[in-house]
């Protein structure tokens, strides 16, 4: 792909990207991917305050398998979306829901399979990528701690070094940045709801007897801090990962979830022996208020601060690689970063008061995600979740619904967004 990007010789990179986590990792390795060339990549470099990379987190999603149960390339428009095949550490051919005494158990017809990749596969695999192209450097144990535009270009301040007492200051300079960081604007405390999780991979002494199966919501509750519900993935006969997970209204962190997902894991283990293998834990906004728009065109957000998670979900790496062949492919051709496209504008309202329900009555989350289990087919359930549902879907997804708390939350978001447009008029008459 030949590359109509302007050179500017008055900065230091072409681009920089702020982050190197999954967003700004993806759309390097895209860049790689999409460049004809290696010298059609634009000089780039990934500014990211770890120092190494260890295996701390674990991404989910689903995708049509192949003959041998790989993740099959999607097209989406133009390009095909490498979906990481090879990143695969394990994937299910079923899925389960399940309360109290009531499960689900959804098998795709078409080929889907839930797939599990361990975030240290991805950091390795892009790493090496990287390190074959000499356009791209990746800065460790760095954070960016001011950004200045100027005429010509964007001015960087980067801090180096992994003590703060022993960092080093200097000043880059980029023709455009694409940032990975929640933008300043964008309060994650102020989201409808954050699903917040801790989980333990562990390894047990005796094979546990759990079926093949991904519990992607098991035993779903309520108490009086809200909906929480177990993540169970077995990883082999052996191996379990084991997520306890809340949707709280309030800001809540992740750390403090410890205890109910070790409770959680000896529920699941019994009396078997096992040693923690790993922990990961986070927070993921669901709902947010506000959007992350740059004063600079050439300063792009991207992100969980910028649309990266579903917000109804909360799943985000598809989402990720999506965005990052879009983004990469505007760089290439045009010049220009892209941040996350919108999503559809009735699936955005749909997950708003799908959310508005749950936050206004948690004790009605289970019904709400049993309902969707036992009446809308795996098929129609999973172009739903996963961003690409036909007008069909969507009304499957609406029948299944209980009425009348999801009619008074619609009336209830469209108060607040016309509370909002009125605002936003007022403000505009008042300059």
């Amino acid at each position: 792909m030949p590359t109509n990007r302007p050179d500017n010789p008055d900065s230091d990179y072409d681009l920089i990207i702020i982050g190197g986590g999954c967003s700004g990792l993806s759309l390097a390795a895209a860049l790689c991917r999409l460049a004809v060339q290696p010298e059609h990549v634009p000089r780039t470099l990934i500014v990211e305050p770890r120092s190494r990379y260890t295996n701390d987190r674990s991404w989910c999603f689903w995708a049509q398998a192949d003959h041998n149960n790989q993740a099959r390339q999607e097209s989406y428009g133009s390009e095909a979306v490498d979906t990481a095949a090879d990143l695969i550490a394990k994937s299910w051919p079923s899925w389960e829901f399940s309360a109290e005494s009531e499960s689900h158990r959804h098998t795709s017809g078409e080929g889907w399979h839930y797939h599990y990749v361990p975030s240290i596969r991805f950091y390795e695999q892009v790493e090496e990528q990287l390190a074959q192209n000499p356009k791209i450097t990746l800065l460790k144990s760095a954070r960016v701690s001011e950004v200045k535009p100027v005429e010509d270009c964007l001015e960087l301040v980067l801090e180096s070094g992994s003590d703060v007492t022993e960092s080093a200051s200097r000043v880059v300079t980029a023709g455009q940045i694409v940032d990975t960081r929640i933008p300043d604007q964008i309060d994650i405390g102020s989201s409808m709801l954050k699903q917040v999780f801790f989980g333990l991979e562990v390894r047990l002494e005796t094979p546990h007897r759990m079926e093949d199966v991904a519990q992607v919501m098991k035993d779903m509750r309520v108490d009086n801090e809200g909906f929480m519900f177990d993540y169970v993935l077995p990883l082999d006969r052996h191996t379990l990962l084991v997520e306890f997970t809340r949707f709280a209204a309030k800001s809540l962190p992740a750390e403090s979830l410890r205890p109910d997902a070790l409770e959680s894991l000896r529920r699941m283990c019994g009396d078997a022996s096992f040693q923690i293998v790993r922990e990961e834990c986070g927070v993921i906004p669901m709902g947010l208020s506000g959007s992350a728009v740059s004063t600079d065109p050439r300063w792009i957000y991207t992100g969980l601060g910028a649309g990266a998670a579903r917000p109804s979900t909360g799943y985000a790496f598809k989402r990720i690689q999506r965005w990052a062949e879009i983004c990469a492919e505007g760089i290439l051709k045009e010049g220009k970063a892209q941040g996350f496209p919108p999503d559809r504008a009735l699936l955005m309202w749909m997950d708003k008061v799908f959310l508005r329900t749950i936050a206004s009555n948690p004790a009605l989350a289970p019904q709400l995600f049993m309902s969707l289990a036992s009446k809308v087919s795996a098929d129609r359930l999973l172009r739903f979740l996963t961003d690409r549902p036909g007008m069909q879907d969507l009304l499957a997804v609406m029948l299944a619904l209980p009425k009348l708390p999801l009619i008074r939350c619609a009336f209830a978001e469209i108060y607040a967004g016309i509370v909002t447009a009125n605002r936003s008029h007022t403000w505009h008459e008042v300059r």
